[in-house]
């Protein structure tokens, strides 16, 4: 039972993070949910009918989405969902301002986030977190205008920045400047 409400759990928390999908407006009958949908949903047939059916559509998705899940990936999701549920309400409203700016770019512009997350990513951590401080110490005009002034690259001036960037970087670790220009 508490592996039912733990699952129902990370299903609601997830359909939080990601409000308004846009789901049909008709509701689901309990019925017209598979068995495995109804055994991850046990927790909520009660309240089933009280739900809208936009909630009805996203948990019955997310219950499907969860049940295709592997384990490494669900074991993920609900670390995933732990974090969600530390952050202040301010944070978690941050997180869905800047996914509704996710949603709004254009395809290629997904992939291009994407692409940069994976480059990221894979960046030493020392080198992560000097580049998080140099973000979080500008103010948000000059956030905004980096953004507009990066969209506005072709990407062979975006790799020269990014070569640019590096070698300052690595002069700044052999001269003891931080990589600042």
């Amino acid at each position: 039972m508490m592996h039912r409400t733990r699952r129902l759990i990370v299903l609601l928390g997830l359909c939080v993070i990601v409000p308004g999908l846009g789901w049909a407006d008709e509701g689901l009958s309990w019925d017209s949910l598979s068995a495995e949908q109804q055994r991850m949903l046990g927790g909520a047939q009660e309240r089933w009918a009280e739900l809208s059916p936009a909630q009805q559509q996203r948990l019955a998705a997310g219950a499907e989405r969860w049940l295709k899940m592997p384990p490494q990936q669900r074991a993920q999701a609900r670390n995933r969902f732990k974090r969600w549920q530390n952050l202040t309400p301010e944070q978690q409203a941050r997180v869905r301002q800047q996914f509704q700016r996710y949603q709004n770019l254009t395809p290629e512009q997904q992939a291009r986030v994407r692409q940069q997350f994976q480059r990221f990513r894979q960046l030493p951590p020392d080198q992560r977190q000097q580049m998080r401080k140099r973000w979080q110490s500008l103010t948000p005009d000059q956030r905004e205008a980096f953004r507009q002034r990066w969209q506005n690259l072709t990407p062979e001036q975006r790799e020269r920045m990014r070569q640019e960037a590096q070698r300052r970087q690595k002069q700044g670790q052999q001269g003891g400047n931080g990589g600042q220009p």
